[in-house]
């Protein structure tokens, strides 16, 4: 199975100003992306971006922010099938103290190692996504 975990870390305003990809192969992590962005101009890497998300099942923890920015910078295009990580720990583990992507990941035993880098950072947390997704879907 492939799929690519997405997050986007925005600023007080809702603009981008990172995204973090990790595209995962049978159970495995096998490419990590991460970008940064001049006042959430995305649109300077969309070619890049949109090629490693196309024609893959995307996930993301409470994908709406996710979704949202990718419909405004490309309203016409398709992606997906998604998954989120937030709505399935909810059906499948309710009851839980609480469905934060940091939470879920220390309760399911998949918290990321990556020096240099901790929650709220877009590749980070799209890796630790990715590793949740392992676990519970």
């Amino acid at each position: 199975m492939e799929f690519v975990a997405i997050d986007f870390e925005t600023d007080d305003e809702g603009r981008p100003w990172q995204l973090g990809v990790a595209r995962f192969l049978d159970g495995k992590l096998a490419e990590t992306r991460d970008w940064r962005f001049a006042d959430g101009n995305v649109l300077e890497k969309w070619e890049e971006i949109y090629g490693l998300l196309r024609d893959r099942t995307l996930v993301a923890h409470n994908l709406a922010c996710e979704r949202t920015i990718l419909t405004r910078l490309a309203p016409l295009t398709r992606l997906g099938p998604w998954a989120d990580t937030l709505k399935i720990a909810r059906k499948r583990y309710p009851g839980l103290e609480s469905y934060e992507l940091g939470a879920l990941c220390a309760a399911f035993g998949c918290v990321p190692e990556m020096a240099g880098r901790t929650w709220h950072d877009g590749l980070y947390d799209a890796v630790a996504c990715g590793m949740l997704y392992e676990k519970i879907a």
